[in-house]
């Protein structure tokens, strides 16, 4: 009998963040969930029990080279490895190199590229994977309360008396906290679960009211019930002269259409806009929560404003009443956030527009003043268009695959294949993306590094290696400080990652999101504690948070026409890189679907079970039928698979505050 070693560590799947207790022993590793960390009391998902035992599957194990992309790969040493990356970063102007990381990459890693990038390097050409799911929630949270950071936490929703779920399916995207959600529901009844959707997800199935809006009315349905609660009195006066500033511009806009216009435009009943009303008129506390049905929109930071619109004119923005909690998407998308890591941030939320901020970053770096730009670096899909206009050349990608993940999957093809573009992609395992590179960096994978993770709620946890690396393979860390000191820069060195956490950490003190006082080894922290701005002083200059008026909209949709929604399976995360390698994680989710109204399609002659082919004018892909509930002419299709790749049919077409791609959906029609 082997003995048991337990070792503490985190998920490295959704922004749930959940802790989790590691039972390993000689040959196997049991997950289990950490009840002794107060953000997620022990609970956990299937994923990393299944991954858990998957992590030596398909492992790269040497650092892989092609001059051409038409040649094969052949294994170099992680010397020649250093040397390649060196030379053409060495040998190209600042603006022909570009970024693209990952918030799957731990906090201390990507505070390490902010610094190499922004700082030695000069240039604010990086972007990460945020971009696609949470760039819209970023920029309403500063435009509204004057930073980024969710307002409230979990517990928020253990004595919620209503919770309202507005373009999210926690049941497979945030599964720990519906959980959550279920388990308030049945200790209280009364509780009023109401989920606003267009597809009758498994969340709005177990909701007490689903509300099947038509994609894209989001704005017009948030407008019609501010405009009606202030009309029926409902709003508090009180607190929106004392704290906040723009409500009469806001209500202003939100009037311009009647109340029973709108919600007919919106495709949803009277009695269903009743009840929202009836619930932000009372004295209910009221739990909002989002995620990347109203982020990935043309006016996704609209509708994120809209959403916090109405709590802020209720006073929802406490214990008491409540408040709107946006969902995270990926376990270190918030770390990520805070160390800077898109293309105008720099650690502890700064700015590179700001001079004091860069000033601040240049000194605790030991570089000279006005190293660190001023400019903003271009976004993901910019850079897409500068590579295919040979203006970027060289192309670094860590912990992600954009092949699938950006829009116009044949465009972005395009661009990677270029042989102008050295394509250098940092993984664990062989991507679609890595397949088109250039050099490829065998990483460690969760389970084998160390260093920390912020959740949804703005807590932080340490992660823990548990198992040995594959021989081979290298830590992300070890690879960016090996090219930093390649380049020539010597203030790479750090004994261990706590170095590099203590060095970050300096850099929050005073800030909205400060640890300066946390010690690495013990790490178990919320920044800001349970709620932020609980004496309603908030992080603008005036000090009030800020309503803004926000345009309505809904959709026009020809008679032949659907609206193609895309989003994740229950059991595969994002592109299936590592969840695809699971068979247990792959079983019943082999495949990719469409689903469909019943009535439309046997209104078409289509039968559940029969290939279709969707299209428009950016391709077509063919998928098998299933029949669901979802708003009419709508359809929904997972984005996952490389054999149908729902993003081929996605245009590039994006928010033009945060520039976050309209990912979530478009028009298609069934050939």
């Amino acid at each position: 009998m082997h003995s048991a070693n337990m070792i503490s560590t985190g998920c490295p799947f959704c922004g749930t963040g959940c802790a989790l207790s590691v039972e390993c022993t000689d040959s196997t590793y049991k997950v289990k969930g950490d009840k002794s960390n107060p953000s997620t009391l022990g609970e956990l998902c299937f994923k990393p029990i299944q991954m858990a035992k998957a992590l030596d599957t398909a492992r790269l194990t040497a650092p892989l080279y092609r001059q051409h992309k038409n040649e094969s790969f052949k294994p170099i040493s992680w010397d020649e490895a250093f040397t390649h990356i060196a030379d053409n970063i060495l040998h190209l102007p600042k603006d022909a190199l570009y970024f693209y990381l990952s918030g799957q990459l731990l906090t201390e890693e990507s505070y390490l590229f902010t610094k190499l990038i922004k700082g030695y390097l000069g240039t604010n050409n990086v972007d990460a994977n945020s971009r696609l799911c949470m760039a819209s929630a970023v920029v309403a949270h500063k435009m509204v309360f004057g930073s980024d950071g969710p307002v409230g936490n979990y517990k928020d929703l253990d004595d919620a008396e209503v919770i309202l779920i507005s373009g999210s399916n926690p049941a497979w995207a945030h599964p720990v906290i519906f959980r959550r959600i279920l388990a308030r529901k049945k200790s209280h009844p009364e509780t009023l679960i109401i989920t606003i959707d267009p597809i009758r997800t498994e969340t709005a199935e177990k909701s007490d009211l689903w509300i099947g809006l038509n994609s894209g009315s989001d704005t017009m349905l948030y407008n019609a019930l501010l405009s009606e609660l202030y009309r029926r009195h409902a709003c508090d006066i009180d607190f929106i002269r004392r704290a906040s500033e723009g409500f009469e511009q806001t209500l202003a806009e939100a009037q311009t259409i009647p109340f029973e216009s709108a919600i007919k435009a919106c495709g949803i009943s009277q009695p269903d806009a009743e009840q929202l009303l009836e619930c932000f008129a009372s004295d209910k506390k009221i739990v909002g929560l989002w995620c990347q049905g109203l982020n990935q929109a043309t006016d996704g930071v609209m509708r994120n404003i809209g959403f916090m619109n109405l709590f802020l004119a209720t006073r929802r923005i406490n214990t008491s009443r409540g408040c709107p909690i946006s969902l995270t998407g990926q376990p270190n998308a918030m770390g990520g956030r805070e160390v800077g890591y898109l293309s105008n941030g720099l650690p502890g939320y700064r700015d590179v527009r700001t001079l004091s901020d860069r000033q601040q970053c240049e000194n605790h770096w030991n570089l000279p003043d006005d190293t660190i730009s001023p400019i903003p670096g271009i976004t993901i899909t910019e850079a897409i268009d500068s590579i295919l206009a040979k203006e970027i050349q060289f192309l670094w990608v860590t912990c992600t695959n954009p092949l699938l993940t950006l829009p116009d999957i044949q465009k972005t093809q395009r661009a990677l294949n270029t042989p102008d573009l050295f394509l250098v992609v940092q993984d664990c395992v062989m991507s679609e993306t890595a397949a088109m590179a250039n050099l490829i960096l065998p990483t460690h994978a969760w389970g084998e590094k160390e260093g920390s993770m912020t959740n949804s709620e703005r807590y932080i946890k340490r992660v823990r290696p548990f198992k040995s690396a594959p021989d081979g393979s290298k830590s992300d860390i070890e690879i960016i400080c090996s090219v930093a000191q390649q380049l020539g820069f010597r203030d790479f060195k750090y004994p261990t990652v706590k170095a590099v956490y203590d060095e970050y950490k300096a850099l929050t003190e005073n800030r909205l999101c400060d640890q300066s006082q946390q010690e690495y080894d013990t790490l178990s922290y919320q920044w800001g504690g349970e709620r932020l701005y609980a004496n309603e002083l908030f992080a603008t200059l005036s000090t009030k948070v800020q309503f803004h008026p926000i345009v309505s909209s809904a959709p026009r949709i020809n008679l032949d026409e659907f609206i193609l929604i895309t989003g994740r399976t229950k059991k595969q995360w994002h592109t299936m890189t590592r969840t695809g390698l699971s068979r247990e994680l792959l079983k019943d989710e082999e495949e990719p679907y469409l689903l469909i109204n019943a009535h439309e399609a046997i209104k078409r002659g289509l039968k559940e079970g029969e290939s279709v082919i969707i299209s428009n004018n950016l391709g077509s892909i063919s998928l098998t039928l299933r029949y669901g509930v979802l708003a009419q002419q709508h359809l929904f299709s997972p984005f996952g698979y490389l054999q149908a790749a729902a993003n081929t049919l996605i245009p590039v077409d994006n928010d033009p505050i945060s520039f976050q791609c309209a990912l979530k959906s478009t028009y298609v029609i069934i050939k």
